[in-house]
């Protein structure tokens, strides 16, 4: 199946992570503040994750976000009404990944489509719901490379960051996720934004690959954190430089894990308003 290139690199990220441990989106408005515009943001050109996880990012001439290099999933997206409707693989035209939207533009369904190894075609579809804000506080994902479906519910702050993430199993809910604490300056995706292409990963990086990628949905930025995993908790902090702008330019991250902790950078450039 297409995606188990998703899984095949979370996987490698995870072997990466464990050998070194072995070795050592819609602006709210927050309180005070006057939301600022899209137009005037900040758009990242650049994003460095660590551990050889690097995108580029660029945009049409209505600031949307057109292409990603680095992403294995899919490197073009498409728009309707400023709405993405679409994400597909320029290289890879075996599978595509389709958006749809409720009468308000809140995010109502993610459908993955395309032909498995044998040429035979599949469909997922991935029924969302969301709140008056079109934050997705639900959502049933079904992905190729999953049996069953992932009944996910998701928590956000008063100004829009995910708090929790959590799945439904064997009748209970289960925390996969919590953000912890977070700063009041802008996330480096805030100018992007993300949150309706890229909810699938968060949800499918926190259950598979044990790792918080909730800045592609987040307004500010997490200062610590704590995936549960079934092998142990892994818990993250994390400390901010920032430009004029107040956008991270670096970020000094420390995973802890079974008794081991490691550290890396993750680093941001970009294009900036004038």
């Amino acid at each position: 199946m297409p995606y188990y290139k998703t899984i095949y690199t979370l996987l490698l990220f995870i072997v990466i992570i464990c050998c070194c441990s072995c070795n050592g989106l819609d602006i709210l408005a927050r309180t005070g503040e006057v939301p600022t515009p899209i137009a005037e943001l900040c758009l990242l050109k650049n994003a460095n994750h660590g551990h050889g996880i690097v995108y580029n990012f660029s945009y049409d001439t209505k600031k949307l976000l057109t292409t990603v290099e680095g992403f294995s999933d899919f490197d073009k997206i498409t728009y309707e009404n400023s709405l993405p409707v679409k994400a597909e693989n320029s290289k890879d035209k075996s599978y595509y990944i389709t958006f749809q939207y409720d009468a308000k533009g809140g995010l109502s369904q993610i459908n993955f489509l395309g032909k498995d190894s044998s040429g035979k075609p599949f469909e997922f579809k991935s029924n969302a719901y969301v709140n008056t804000k079109k934050e997705v506080e639900k959502i049933n994902l079904s992905l190729p490379i999953f049996d069953d479906i992932l009944e996910t519910t998701i928590a956000y702050d008063k100004v829009g960051n995910v708090t929790k993430i959590s799945v439904m199993k064997n009748g209970k809910a289960t925390t996969l996720l919590e953000n912890l604490s977070f700063d009041d300056k802008n996330a480096p995706y805030l100018g992007v934004p993300l949150s309706n292409v890229m909810l699938y990963f968060v949800i499918f990086s926190a259950s598979v690959g044990n790792e918080n990628t909730t800045y592609f949905v987040n307004k500010n930025n997490v200062t610590s954190a704590k995936v549960y995993s079934a092998n142990g908790d892994i818990t993250y902090s994390y400390q901010y430089e920032y430009n004029e702008e107040k956008f991270p330019t670096k970020t000094n991250v420390k995973r802890k894990y079974s008794g081991k902790e490691e550290s890396y950078q993750e680093s941001f450039s970009y294009n900036c308003p004038k």
